[in-house]
């Protein structure tokens, strides 16, 4: 009985083969380590295991050369049901020097002409070639991008992002867009990007963004963008940001159902438009960032608790929640603030055309603690500083 359990072991074992699916570059003619283009080896890899249904694209230690050669965007299409996965950092795919010298070199992300699910990018370093300094509108190629998931007419659903090394991108490290759905990016480092880090936007039907645990290094470039931004989102349903370390700040509107939980910033944490939108237990530091340190418009239903929110003396305002403009009518309504630590050079917070607020609980440390302009409905326990009659 043991002789026959252990036959049918070893069958099941040997029926199962390690390789089995996996799409390494080299055997489709990537070299690594030398100056020739490895961008149609790539692409014959992710084709042979798009064509067989899906599977791994393996790219080993060592870097590849990558370049745009028509009107691609992106340059490597990632094909359904495919994991694209090096071997961490020294797995490395990099422009071709070509890259400051254009725009929309986009290194990987959907095709074009079908869109994408079931995708996972893991254990790659993206070197983007950048050698611009810093932006400068008209000069720098700000189109340029690592990742790349946007198609206007095809569902890209499904996507998981891990353990991603992005540098050096005149454009954004990574981003997503219109038709994105179920979108993962976990553990992923960031440097030296001129625009944004992580990239999000969206469109109607677009929903389910997850970012959690990426950072960014110290960058020896200007960048000119946050280290995570969602903007245009149009219709972006269901989205977490928790658990970053940014050097740059977050930058998040547009969204219905947001939550932006567990960060440290050294910036701002600012946004316009949101609805449903819980600000948690969150460090920001403004820095050299002047302006309010945590600042958001035109939202209903709004929640800003448990976090420390510090403004230096370039900082008038610590939370700033306002609303009901020439340009927008919604006022900032429904909104609770409770249990923070704020503290900046004139109020800790101001309301501007704010409805229908809860301030309770919170520690303020500003000459100012409250501030109310075009505010109705507001119930505070902030006692208001006795005036100085000396």
């Amino acid at each position: 009985m043991k002789l026959i359990a252990t036959s049918l072991f070893l069958f099941v074992v040997l029926t199962i083969p390690g390789t089995a699916g996996e799409y390494n570059i080299t055997d489709f003619g990537a070299t690594a380590g030398d100056e020739s283009d490895d961008t149609q080896a790539m692409e014959n890899a992710l084709a042979a295991c798009g064509d067989a249904g899906g599977g791994t694209v393996f790219v080993p230690a060592g870097t590849f050369l990558l370049s745009r050669r028509n009107n691609e965007s992106p340059i490597l299409e990632i094909p359904p049901n495919t994991t694209l996965r090096g071997e961490g950092a020294a797995s490395i795919l990099k422009f071709a020097a070509e890259v400051n010298e254009s725009n929309y070199w986009r290194m990987i992300g959907a095709p074009v002409d079908a869109g994408t699910t079931n995708v996972m990018i893991r254990d790659l370093h993206l070197d983007g070639s950048n050698t611009h300094a810093a932006y400068v509108k008209g000069e720098t190629p700000e189109h340029n991008a690592g990742l790349w998931f946007y198609n206007k007419d095809h569902v890209i659903e499904n996507v998981t992002v891990v353990n991603v090394f992005a540098e050096n991108f005149s454009g954004d490290c990574m981003a997503f867009s219109y038709n994105c759905r179920s979108i993962t990016v976990r553990d992923c480092t960031l440097r030296n990007f001129i625009r944004q880090g992580i990239q999000m936007g969206g469109g109607p039907g677009s929903r389910d963004y997850l970012v959690t645990g990426c950072r960014d290094l110290e960058h020896s470039v200007k960048p000119g963008g946050s280290t995570i931004h969602v903007e245009h989102a149009r219709g972006l349903k269901n989205v977490i940001i928790e658990n970053n370390q940014c050097r740059k700040s977050i930058l998040a509107g547009g969204v219905d159902g947001m939550i932006i939980r567990g960060n440290t910033v050294e910036g701002r944490i600012v946004g316009n438009g949101n609805s449903n939108l819980l600000i948690s237990d969150n460090i920001v530091s403004a820095g050299e960032q002047s302006g309010s340190v945590v600042q958001f418009g035109y939202t209903k239903g709004l929640t800003v608790r448990g976090n420390t929110i510090l403004g230096t003396e370039n900082n008038p305002t610590g939370l700033y929640v306002w609303g009901n403009s020439r340009y927008n009518d919604q006022p900032g309504e429904d909104v609770l603030i409770s249990g923070n630590q704020i503290s900046a050079a004139d109020h800790a917070i101001s309301l501007n055309g704010a409805e229908n607020v809860r301030i309770r609980g919170n520690l303020l440390k500003a000459s100012q603690p409250l501030l109310q302009r075009r505010a109705e409905n507001v119930i505070s326990d902030v006692v208001p500083p006795t005036p100085d009659t000396q």
